[in-house]
């Protein structure tokens, strides 16, 4: 594995820039409470499909004949096949030690890509390799979250402990799609971390200036495109523009009962899916119990007890680590090369900016609406192991689901809360 190295001295501007602390990390096989090996179908890459046809008749050889199968023709090589789970809902290639047969006969240089990768996401900006984590694996949650200096971890990408022929890239644009900050993207991402990061106002309103910058930004590459851009950036960060989104937040009147009712309605359109996992269905049941009633029924005292919890619990716990929330922004921002966003298939339009930012917001609301109920349910033993868990489990079953993320988007702009103000509404304290 390589060798992580902390590089205090670096600036965030650097660190930002091209991110590589995801080549620090360790999976911990057994140990790991939700493994990647169960409930997924694993897409398997051609090259590699075409090694398993040489393993050794008995066993491996077996189990790809069973288990994996040919995507339909016109797939790209990098989804050419797939490798079904089997009845117990775990990835046939899995021992009884819960660790991984293809890796341990035959090393890791012959895992697919997804298998050798993850939980790394990997991307190329300017020509250079950047590594980030997805928050769908318990162990990269707490490589994250509960370090207050991730970005200062460094690693070789290029070390050769896991495949990098499977990256992302910026998304396009042109040809009807919006415009976006591709030369001068550097310079808005480091921007935009930076106001991650100003503790001179609270997360939610630091969030809405993001958005309200993406909206500006929008309008600035449309006229002058990106030779503006870096004008634009040292004017916004003192300009009254930056501060219009805190006037929309503090004009907007809070209406909790449509914030509870757009998590809850989001949360069951995904629990009605057979492909939800067991963890993500344990985390929604303990927010329920968190906001029930006495009575354990959801009418009458549901936003009391989450007004009561976010007082209680809540509040106290991200006082103290206000880096968690931050964290989570930050590494949600480098690995969706926000907000220009990643290049996804040929048939799917890019998002804009703006709505790379509705989708962004609108996750971190719901899992901190979540994180509340879940503070409820546990009180005074509320702890940073509650806040993997609710992080992790809402990762895995939303980031790795397109069809998830899109019907986010359709339902906050079949509601009208596309906007700013739509935004405060859901990012508003439930105590107002």
């Amino acid at each position: 594995m390589p060798i992580a190295k902390v590089n205090p001295e670096a600036g965030d501007r650097q660190r930002a820039r091209h991110p590589s602390y995801a080549a620090a990390f360790q999976c911990i096989g057994p140990a790991c409470e939700d493994p990647c090996c169960g409930e997924w179908d694993i897409p398997l890459d051609q090259a590699t499909y075409a090694r398993y046809q040489r393993f050794p008749e008995k066993k491996l050889r077996a189990l790809v004949s069973h288990f994996v199968t040919i995507n339909p023709p016109g797939s790209s090589p990098g989804l050419y096949a797939q490798i079904r789970l089997g009845p117990s809902r775990l990835c046939p290639f899995w021992d009884s030690d819960r660790l991984c047969s293809i890796q341990k006969d035959h090393g890791p240089q012959m895992l697919s890509a997804t298998c050798s990768i993850y939980p790394r996401s990997l991307s190329r900006v300017d020509g250079v390799l950047e590594g980030t984590l997805s928050l769908s694996c318990p162990e990269a949650v707490r490589n994250v979250l509960l370090n207050p200096g991730f970005l200062d971890v460094t690693g070789d990408l290029h070390s050769g402990a896991f495949r990098t022929d499977n990256s992302h890239q910026l998304a396009r644009d042109g040809n009807g799609a919006p415009r976006k900050p591709h030369r001068s993207f550097a310079a808005v991402r480091t921007r935009m971390i930076e106001m991650v990061r100003d503790r001179s106002r609270p997360i939610t309103e630091r969030l809405l200036a993001i958005g309200s910058l993406c909206q500006q930004l929008q309008q600035v590459l449309d006229r002058g495109g990106d030779d503006a851009v870096p004008a634009f950036l040292d004017r916004f960060q003192d300009s009254p523009e930056a501060r219009a989104a805190d006037a929309a937040f503090e004009s907007q009147p809070a209406n909790p009962a449509l914030k509870l009712e757009v998590v809850l309605r989001l949360a069951d359109d995904r629990l009605r899916e057979a492909t939800c996992g067991k963890r993500f269905r344990e985390v929604f049941f303990a927010f329920v119990e968190g906001i029930a009633t006495a009575d354990g029924s959801l009418s009458g005292d549901d936003i009391g007890c989450l007004q009561f919890a976010e007082r209680t619990w809540y509040q106290p716990f991200f006082e103290r680590s206000p880096h968690i929330l931050e964290n989570y922004l930050l590494n949600s921002m480098l690995q969706n090369l926000f907000p220009t966003g990643r290049e996804t298939s040929a048939g799917c339009a890019p998002r804009s900016m703006f709505d790379e930012f509705l989708l962004l917001t609108t996750q971190f609301a719901w899992i901190n609406a979540v994180l509340v109920g879940v503070a409820g349910r546990y009180k005074e033993s509320f702890a940073a192991e509650h806040v993997v868990e609710v992080v992790q489990s809402f990762t895995r079953e939303v980031e790795h689901y397109p069809p998830v993320l899109h019907s986010i988007l359709e339902s906050i702009k079949g509601r009208k809360l596309d906007t700013i103000e739509g935004m405060s509404l859901l990012l508003r304290s439930w105590n107002g």
